[in-house]
């Protein structure tokens, strides 16, 4: 089998800085969606090529092979970026178009643009730079290689400070994904507000509470200010998530933008 370096070698103009972009968590029913870019040029590929030459789909590696690698890589890569999108905006959005807004939030950070963009899959990030679609990309290229193990590595460790926020639910053993142990973790909690309400199995689970809606409402509606408001999503809808049907989110946030809208009109008035 082709050695992913040698395969971006043989697939990139010479020359020019090339990125991979991958991402980490859409399966997961909890915790954010993560993308990583990661930038190469043949400086980097002459001086490194001895971590370069070690770096294999994320999945193919273990947990601490992984966190090591990935802390070789922040150090040789011409650049990287990693990017989170959070429940709300999976939910919002779907998971599809928050991975894609991740992936072009990974791109829009790097300090250094890479003329070709290699992306994992097959839908377009459509980042504003010439992308090449690459399917299990992660296992053929060793930029798109190098974005797994970022991803990964990131949002593992985002979910082992969850598990410290939210205990009780294993996040730290099974990072979100959908076990048996999560759904029995579930069943005994209830849904947190790291959950992602737009999948099935979560959705199944959840006890909503019309009194916090109710509440919500109130609070939303005697908003004040730009800030205010700001602070209302932060303060309390956010931590109070986990009781909301989706339904009941998007009621609420039609009534944000529209108090949002009607203050923001006021303070521009003064």
């Amino acid at each position: 089998m082709v050695n992913p370096l040698d395969w971006d070698l043989g697939n990139v103009p010479p020359g020019i800085a090339w990125g991979g972009v991958d991402e980490a968590g859409r399966g997961a029913w909890a915790g954010p969606v993560v993308a990583a870019c990661a930038v190469l040029d043949g400086d980097a590929v002459h001086a490194w090529s001895h971590v370069l030459r070690s770096v294999r789909d994320s999945k193919q590696l273990s947990p601490e092979r992984r966190e090591a690698l990935a802390q070789e890589l922040k150090t040789v890569l011409t650049a990287w970026a990693v990017a989170e999108v959070d429940v709300m905006a999976v939910d919002r959005e779907n998971i599809l178009e928050a991975t894609l807004m991740a992936m072009r939030q990974a791109v829009s950070s790097l300090s250094v643009r890479p003329r070709l963009l290699l992306v994992d899959g097959n839908r377009a990030p459509r980042t504003g730079l010439p992308e090449r679609l690459v399917v299990e990309g992660d296992a053929l290229s060793c930029a798109i290689g190098a974005a797994s193990i970022l991803a990964k590595a990131h949002r593992d460790a985002r979910m082992v400070e969850l598990e410290a926020q939210y205990p009780g639910y294993g996040f730290a053993q099974h990072k979100g994904y959908g076990t048996a142990l999560h759904r029995n973790r579930l069943r005994e909690h209830g849904v947190s507000s790291v959950h992602r309400l737009s999948y099935a199995p979560v959705a199944a689970l959840q006890v909503a509470d019309e009194d916090v809606r109710e509440v919500l409402r109130a609070r939303l509606d005697a908003c004040a200010s730009v800030a205010e408001l700001q602070a209302w999503v932060e303060e309390a809808l956010r931590p109070a998530y986990g009781r909301l049907k989706l339904v009941w989110v998007e009621t609420l946030r039609r009534r944000y933008a529209e108090r949002l809208a009607q203050v923001a009109a006021g303070e521009g008035l003064e």
